[in-house]
C-alpha cells in the first residue's frame, strides 16, 4: 500500500483520491457503495472526486482502461438499493445489464440498478460521471426503470441534450454543491432524469399505455400544487378529475404507490427542504408543518419522527449546525 494514494475532504465536503495501480484503484473506488470486481491489463491509473448530497453521490473518474463487474455472488440483500446514473464525458465506455448493452459515446446517459447484476467496460481512457442515488428518492416505479437499464440516452437530442450538459456542469463544479442549494439542484437533476426517462418510454411499446402516464403526470401536478390543502386525498382528487376513486387507486398501485401516502412523501420533502434552510428560521415548525397541509402539530411531529428518524425541532437544529 505503499502510494495509497492522496486522499483528503475539503470544507466544502468534496472528498479525492488517486491510484497508480489496479490493486489501489479496487481499494479507492472497488466497494464504495456495493462490492464491485474490477479488472484491468497493464499499467494503471485513476483519479477520483465525490461528492454527498444527502444519500446520493455525485463521483467523477478519469482512469486507464478498465472493466467492472457486479455478479450474482457479490449481491446481497442487504446491499443499500440505488441506481446509477453514468455521463460518458471523454472516451467510450460499454454499460450491460437485463440481457441488454449499449455504447456510450461522450455526452450520452446511461442508468443501471444495483441490486442486479452488471458489466461496465471501458476500452480506453475514460472520463465520466457517476451519479448514485436511493432507488426511493426517484419517482419512477422499478418495473418501468428495469425496461431502459442499459440503453443509451442519447446526450445530443430532445431532454437529454438539457441534461448532458448540466450534469457536466455540475461535475465541474462539486465545491459548489453545499447547504440547501446542493439539495435544491441534487431534487432538480432528479426531477430532469424523471422526465427523461419517461421520454425514453414514451418511444418503447409501454404496456401501461401513454394515456395513463399523461394521466398520473396530471394527478401528480394537481396533488404538488395542492399540498399545502389539508383536506387533500384520494376522494378530492377523483371528484376534480371526474374519475372514481377506485381507478384512482389503481393507477397508483400500478407504480407500487397508494394516494395517501404519495401525498404524504411529497409534503414531508418540502417541510424536510424548509427545516433546512436558513432562509427559513422565521418561521416556527408548526408554521411550516401547516404550509404544507399538516395541521395538527403533534400528527406532524409523530410522521417526521418516524420518516426521518428525528423529531422536526431536533432536525431542524442539527441541519442548521451542519
Amino acid at each position: 500500500m505503499a502510494h495509497i494514494i492522496e486522499h483528503h475532504s475539503s470544507d466544502l465536503g468534496v472528498e479525492s483520491a488517486t491510484a497508480s495501480s489496479l490493486g489501489e484503484w479496487r481499494l479507492v473506488a472497488g466497494n464504495r457503495f456495493v462490492p464491485l470486481q474490477i479488472a484491468a491489463e497493464g499499467r494503471f491509473e485513476g483519479s477520483i472526486r465525490w461528492r454527498y448530497i444527502d444519500e446520493t453521490c455525485i463521483t467523477q473518474i478519469v482512469a486507464s482502461p478498465h472493466r467492472v463487474l457486479r455478479t450474482d455472488s457479490l449481491i446481497s440483500p442487504s446491499d443499500p438499493k440505488h441506481y446509477k446514473l453514468s455521463l460518458q464525458l471523454d472516451g467510450s465506455g460499454i454499460v450491460a445489464q437485463d440481457g441488454r448493452e449499449t455504447v456510450l459515446r461522450p455526452g450520452d446517459i446511461a442508468l443501471y440498478d444495483t441490486s442486479r447484476p452488471y458489466t461496465l467496460e471501458f476500452t480506453s481512457d475514460v472520463r465520466c460521471l457517476v451519479m448514485a442515488f436511493p432507488q426511493s428518492v426517484f419517482d419512477v416505479p422499478s418495473s418501468l426503470i428495469r425496461r431502459i437499464t442499459a440503453i443509451r440516452l442519447p446526450g445530443d437530442e430532445g431532454i437529454g441534450a438539457l441534461i448532458s450538459p448540466f450534469m457536466r456542469h455540475l461535475g465541474e463544479n462539486l465545491d459548489s454543491l453545499s447547504g440547501i442549494a446542493g439539495v435544491r439542484i441534487l431534487r432538480s437533476v432528479l426531477d430532469l432524469l424523471t422526465a427523461l426517462v419517461y421520454a425514453q418510454l414514451s418511444e418503447e411499446e409501454d404496456h401501461w399505455g401513454e394515456s395513463r402516464r399523461a394521466e398520473m403526470r396530471v394527478f401528480k401536478l394537481y396533488i404538488d400544487a395542492h399540498l399545502n390543502d389539508p383536506d387533500l386525498s384520494a376522494g378530492t382528487i377523483a371528484r376534480t378529475h371526474f374519475i372514481s376513486v377506485r381507478y384512482l387507486q389503481y393507477l397508483f398501485r400500478e407504480e407500487g404507490l397508494t394516494v395517501s401516502s404519495y401525498i404524504r412523501s411529497r409534503r414531508l420533502q418540502h417541510c424536510e427542504i424548509d427545516l433546512s434552510d436558513p432562509a427559513q428560521t422565521s418561521l416556527s415548525v408548526s408554521e411550516i408543518a401547516q404550509r404544507w397541509g399538516f395541521p395538527d402539530a403533534s400528527h406532524f411531529s409523530k410522521i417526521f419522527k418516524a420518516h426521518f428518524g428525528q423529531a422536526p425541532r431536533e432536525f431542524r437544529s442539527a441541519r442548521l449546525s451542519a
